[in-house]
């Protein structure tokens, strides 16, 4: 029990400091939902509300939230589809390309010192972890999902 205890406070105080640390990094650049979504675009090119909404898992409204800031600052444009004038796409401009390399290389850094001292089959390890703790969560969505259908 006490392990258990020992676990579930250390996870609490690992995704607080990490939290509080990245949004002090990154906000200043572009916020983590933000980045996702110009982050699709560099991927995947112009892309529809819908299906970045879908990509993101939110609605197509917070991702027109999400456009409309991007946009304001230059990162990302809307462009009607030249076959079907009724589309509007979303696209990255260079000036979002420009922001995404800083907030991946801000990423970069930021996870290098977070795991300055953790070995490498320390870290092949998490990466099995995480894999493992995804699958859980998306697993669960699924269920919850079919459980609402």
């Amino acid at each position: 029990m006490q392990s258990q205890n020992n676990f579930e406070e250390l996870y609490i105080q690992l995704q607080r400091k990490v939290s509080a640390e990245s949004h002090k990094r990154l906000d200043p650049l572009v916020s983590g939902s933000q980045a996702m979504l110009l982050r699709i675009l560099d991927m995947s090119g112009p892309q529809k509300a819908s299906s970045i909404a879908l990509r993101m898992n939110i609605t197509p409204g917070a991702v027109t939230s999400l456009a409309d800031k991007l946009i304001a600052c230059g990162y990302a444009t809307r462009n009607r589809d030249s076959t079907d004038r009724r589309v509007v796409q979303l696209d990255i401009t260079d000036q979002g390309k420009d922001i995404l390399r800083q907030y991946k290389a801000v990423v970069r850094s930021t996870i290098e010192q977070f795991f300055a001292g953790v070995s490498d089959e320390d870290k092949q390890h998490l990466v099995r972890i995480y894999h493992q703790v995804l699958k859980n969560i998306d697993q669960q969505r699924e269920e919850h999902q079919n459980c609402n259908s």
